[in-house]
């Protein structure tokens, strides 16, 4: 399974969310620490989950980085997050 399909496998069995967007970003990062040409170095991750209704943003993204231990263990060198709870979402943006 490629490392993306799997983050978001994980992150939809851990958190249930309403909307999740993975985006592999690695491309962005040529010639930065950890790079790799194939892809799975640098990840941007929008989640949307009532699992983080009330947690502030440090806790949410512990969360998230607990649920991705073995991936950050395993070559993932950053995750850029915005963690969301459904009502945070503003008119417009993605749910």
């Amino acid at each position: 399974m490629l490392l993306k399909a799997r983050i978001e496998t994980k992150l939809c069995k851990a958190f249930a969310p309403s909307s999740l967007i993975v985006e592999d970003e690695s491309h962005l990062h040529v010639n930065h620490g950890n790079y790799h040409p194939n892809g799975g170095s640098h990840f941007r991750v929008r989640i949307v989950s009532l699992a983080f209704r009330g947690h502030s943003r440090i806790e949410r993204h512990q969360k998230v980085y607990n649920c991705l231990e073995k991936e950050l263990k395993e070559g993932v060198h950053a995750l850029c997050l915005k963690t969301l709870c459904p009502e945070e979402v503003e008119p417009g943006e993605l749910a």
